[in-house]
């Protein structure tokens, strides 16, 4: 049988965090959203796969866990778009990245994913049907995500400011000789 690579975007507040942290026009700060595949079996192909193949989808913001959001299949939720086009912009970064040559799969055809990937369509809100499923999230990982994420910022904004400094330096130089 084949796999279904449809997948939704998942907003989830780390533990120790108010319920409201990610009501953005509350708090002004919006929850992470990861990614997590509607089909058990999609997941399960990818915990058989490589560890190169699962860092490479982690990294990317998936998560190895279920959710559905009600979306028919070939369909997600309209509120989802910005998400999915970070999240493509980020699987395009890694495939730099990430040494997958010659890597075992699981059973996970990445050709197809990136074929159901393209032929997505949004869908609205009133379209969807209720769900009542758990995703199941480890409250501290998603923590130690975004704490991950925030110090790949840090050294971003760093390396940013050396470089700025480093042009300026140049600059200056170039303009005494």
């Amino acid at each position: 049988m084949a796999l279904r690579y449809d997948f939704d975007m998942v907003a989830v507040t780390p533990e120790g965090l108010p319920d409201q942290f990610g009501d953005l026009a509350l708090t002004g700060v919006g929850a992470e959203k990861i990614a997590m595949f509607r089909d058990p079996q999609t997941v399960a192909a990818l915990k058989q796969a490589d560890a190169v193949v699962r860092t490479f989808f982690t990294d990317s913001g998936f998560v190895m866990k279920t959710h559905d959001s009600g979306a028919p299949p070939g369909t997600f939720p309209q509120r989802d778009e910005g998400e999915r086009v970070a999240l493509v912009d980020r699987l395009s970064q890694n495939l730099g990245t990430h040494n997958l040559k010659g890597a075992n799969w699981g059973g996970f055809d990445f050709q197809a994913f990136m074929r159901s990937l393209s032929a997505a369509e949004p869908i609205e809100e009133t379209l969807l049907a209720p769900t009542q499923h758990d995703t199941g999230l480890n409250a501290q990982l998603v923590a130690a995500r975004i704490e991950a994420r925030k110090k790949q910022g840090r050294r971003m904004m760093a390396f940013g400011g050396l470089l700025l400094g480093l042009i300026l330096l140049l600059y200056v130089a170039g303009q005494l000789l």
